[in-house]
This record gives structure tokens, sequence and C-alpha cells, in this order.
């Protein structure tokens, strides 16, 4: 769980947040929601892990410049490495960590170090 110095504030949602674990801000809205188990982290009051799950789908398919999908290079898709690590594809998590809300956050927090093994 984030302490209180982890916290900071959203102007344009209006959320008291937790500052993005490192290594986080590189990870898409969809690995997110298919790689890590948060819902073991969601408190119960918050309803089924699907719900957090469509928003984090919602927001990969509102992203106006997407990471490209791994492949040959043809179609869109990226045959190096370099271009699915770019940081200005909005669907990254350094785009997307402020319009989680605090309880989203914390879920996804706790996966992420479980993942990482911390």
């Amino acid at each position: 769980m984030p302490t209180d110095t982890s916290l900071r504030r959203w102007p344009e949602t209006g959320f008291s947040t937790t500052k993005i674990p490192d290594g986080l801000d590189r990870w898409t809205a969809d690995e997110v929601a298919e790689c890590l188990d948060y819902d073991e982290h969601l408190p119960a009051d918050y309803g089924c892990w699907t719900k957090l799950a469509r928003k984090l789908h919602d927001i990969l398919a509102e992203a106006q410049n997407p990471t490209p999908l791994g492949g040959d290079g043809s179609n869109g898709t990226a045959e190096t490495p370099d271009g699915r690590l770019d940081p200005n594809n909005d669907d990254k998590a350094a785009h997307w960590w402020d319009r989680l809300a605090p309880v989203e956050q914390a879920a996804i927090t706790a996966a992420f170090a479980a993942e990482m093994g911390a």
C-alpha cells in the first residue's frame, strides 16, 4: 500500500493518487490488464475486477498514438524493440495513470510489486 508521502494530487481528476511505480511507465494498458494479477488486490467493495480490465482496454482503444504491434514491420507493426519502447506512445501507463482511481492505482501498484518480486 502506498504511504502518505507517495500521494500527490491530480487537478484534472481531483484524485489523490500514488506515484507510478518505476518501470510501470513503459507498460501499455492492455499489458497491465492482461499480465498483472491486480484483481486480488482490489477491495471487496470495488466490484468485479473486469471493471478495471474494461477501463484499461478502453484507454487502449482511445489512444491516438498507440504502441505498434510487434511483427515484421508490415501493417503498422514494429520490427524492432525501439518502436515498442517509445515513451511517447499514449497507451503507456505514464500517460493514463492519472485517469485511475486511487484504489485502482493501489491494486496495480501491489500487483506490479508482486510481479517484480518486491
